[in-house]
């Protein structure tokens, strides 16, 4: 009986060794899997080139006054609101879209405060650029035709849409992406432009679909 159990475990032994040694099926090739996992991405930024140190966009403000004592607009009965832009702002961006919503808008909205009534923010993409031409197309941008923001936005709280048809792209910091210029228009009666100080927020949004 001792014999026999001798000779089992040292079978049991055997066959231990040989199946940590190979599986016996081994040829000139071999493989395993890979696994990447990309998830979407929606990231956006606003930077003003026109600062003395540029970096993200700050406090932009319209001071009126500034369009009425200098140039023609300090002559009786005239007032150019075109006086006064801001220009030099970059929307940059990154976008990472997926199989089942292959493309993103940015859009543009008043948020909050107030803002003076005869008039409209007009906002104007100018250009758009990426850092390097691998680095995808920045969408499709209207440069014909600005994006008007008034009173009556803030009340109903309605986005436009400034670009659209966004897939995977990554534009670059500071000075790349969507190009905007801003400058306030005349806007219906001139009798709802009441002297005050006015303020509220413009909000970007890179749809996450």
């Amino acid at each position: 009986m001792k014999k026999i159990n001798l000779l089992t475990m040292a079978l049991l032994a055997l066959g231990a060794q040989n199946a940590m040694a190979q599986d016996n099926d081994d040829t000139n090739v071999d493989q395993h899997e890979l696994q990447v996992l990309v998830q979407e991405v929606a990231l956006l930024d606003i930077w003003d080139a026109s600062l003395a140190t540029p970096a993200d966009v700050g406090v932009i403000t319209f001071d009126m006054a500034d369009a009425t004592t200098v140039g023609t607009n300090a002559e009786a009965g005239l007032y150019d609101f075109t006086a006064l832009s801001y220009d030099d702002l970059w929307l940059n961006y990154t976008s990472v879209v997926s199989a089942a919503e292959p493309t993103r808008n940015i859009s543009v909205r008043f948020n909050g405060g107030s803002f003076p009534g005869g008039v409209k923010l007009a906002i104007t993409p100018q250009e758009s650029t990426v850092e390097n031409p691998d680095n995808g197309v920045p969408g499709t941008i209207d440069t014909a035709n600005p994006i008007k923001l008034g009173a009556n936005d803030i009340v109903t709280g309605a986005a436009q849409n400034i670009v659209t048809q966004i897939e995977s792209v990554y534009t670059g910091d500071e000075a790349f992406g969507v190009r905007l210029n801003y400058t306030i228009e005349q806007f219906g009666s001139f009798a709802g432009y009441i002297a005050g100080n006015y303020s509220t927020q413009v909000v970007y949004t890179l749809s996450d679909l």
